[in-house]
This record gives C-alpha cells, sequence and structure tokens, in this order.
C-alpha cells in the first residue's frame, strides 16, 4: 500500500465492544480528519497510485466510495462516500459497527427496531419504526452491527464513514422489499466475486470524476 506517514497512524486499535466509547473515539478521529484538509487531499490523491485502494474504492447504484485509509492490523478502515442521490428504501444492517459524519448534502435516516430474535435474515414485519432523524453537515453518529436503518440522500452528499471490524459473514435485508433482480445493473465481471450485483471498482475515470467533485464542493484542497 502507497501511503506516507500521518497521525493517523498512531491511533490505537478500534474496540468497538462498548458502543459508547467507540463513537466518542471515533468521533474525534472523524472530526479532526474533517478538518484536517491537507491531510484529506493527501489521501483522496494517494488512491490513484495505490492498487488495493483502488480495488477497494467502489460504485454503486446507492452510494460510492473511496477508501482513504485502512489497517487491518488495528481493525478499521475510512472512507469517503459520495451519494448519487439514490433513494435507500430497503431496511438493512451491516457487518460492521460504523460511524458516520456528514461533511456536505443531507438526508433523511430512519432507524429500525428488530422485534424477532435480531439475528440473521428478517422481513418488513420483523421492523418496527425507531428513530427519524434528518443528517446534516456537522452531524455524527454510530451504528452497532445489528441495528437496521434506511437513508434516502440528497445528491452530492459527502460523508466521512469509519467500520470497525467484522462482526459476521455478511449484512441483511428486508428479504421482501429487496428490488427484483432485473433492476440492479450486473455484477462486476472481472473475477471480483465480493462485489455485489450493480457494485464495482471504481474505474480511474470516475475516481478523478469523484476527486473533482470534492474539490469543487470544497471538501479537499485542488
Amino acid at each position: 500500500m502507497i501511503t506516507t506517514t500521518n497521525w493517523l497512524d498512531d491511533l490505537p486499535a478500534l474496540d468497538d465492544g462498548d458502543l459508547r466509547l467507540a463513537h466518542r473515539r471515533s468521533r474525534e478521529i472523524l472530526l479532526r480528519l474533517g478538518a484536517d484538509r491537507p491531510l484529506l487531499t493527501q489521501l483522496v490523491g494517494e488512491i490513484e497510485h495505490d492498487p488495493q485502494r483502488m480495488t477497494e474504492s467502489e460504485v454503486h447504484p446507492l452510494i460510492n466510495r473511496l477508501v482513504i485509509y485502512q489497517d487491518d492490523a488495528r481493525g478499521f478502515q475510512i472512507r469517503l462516500h459520495m451519494s448519487p442521490g439514490a433513494r435507500e428504501l430497503v431496511p438493512h444492517d451491516h457487518k460492521y459497527t460504523f460511524t458516520t459524519l456528514v461533511l456536505a448534502g443531507a438526508y433523511l435516516h430512519v432507524w429500525r427496531r428488530r422485534t424477532d430474535a435480531g439475528e440473521g435474515e428478517f422481513t418488513a414485519e420483523d421492523l418496527q419504526p425507531g428513530l427519524i432523524t434528518v443528517e446534516r453537515p456537522g452531524s455524527c453518529y454510530t451504528l452497532g452491527h445489528p441495528l437496521v436503518h434506511q437513508t434516502v440522500m440528497l445528491p452530492g452528499t459527502v460523508t466521512l464513514f469509519m467500520r470497525g471490524p467484522r462482526a459476521k459473514p455478511r449484512s441483511h435485508a428486508a428479504l421482501d422489499m429487496l428490488p427484483a433482480a432485473d433492476e440492479w445493473p450486473e455484477a462486476s465481471q472481472a473475477g471480483k466475486p465480493k462485489h455485489a450485483r450493480g457494485q464495482r471498482p471504481v474505474t480511474p475515470e470516475e475516481y478523478r470524476t469523484m476527486r473533482r467533485q470534492l474539490v469543487g464542493q470544497g471538501i479537499i484542497h485542488a
């Protein structure tokens, strides 16, 4: 991996066993990084010359992401998420606990509560409404991997996203609300089975377009 030394290299391993503590620590990191434009600019610029981060960076019908920092030994990854404006209408969980800081744009965020055993597959009947929030620049929250949520983002929404170690083999979504298979683009055929249907590694030109967008929004320097 191509990178230069920075203060992220001195961070301790991420422990998400205590969600309140994980939120406080992750929030401090993301707030500092979001305000450190030179470092953020450096990390985004390094992706083009780092095959690992280029492969991990992806485009998706619902959210595009640039992997700007990763340390498997310490159990965390930091990404920039960029919304094309799609509506994420299917409630879902994640394989890991994560913290998000909104840098630009806004979105409606629906938190759900599971009423079944709380593990594995579920349907809409297994969910009850929880909180409904509007996330704006400066909003920061932590979502534990058992929790279910959905978002409706404005186009141009950008977030810093820090995830912890994987806690389960895969994520889950409400089975009875998933779109028909023919409504999603084909999965990448480039020999990368980890990419889901409609999800694939970013191309060099797509990466440059995303970088230009970040410059235009004032999130990184030119």
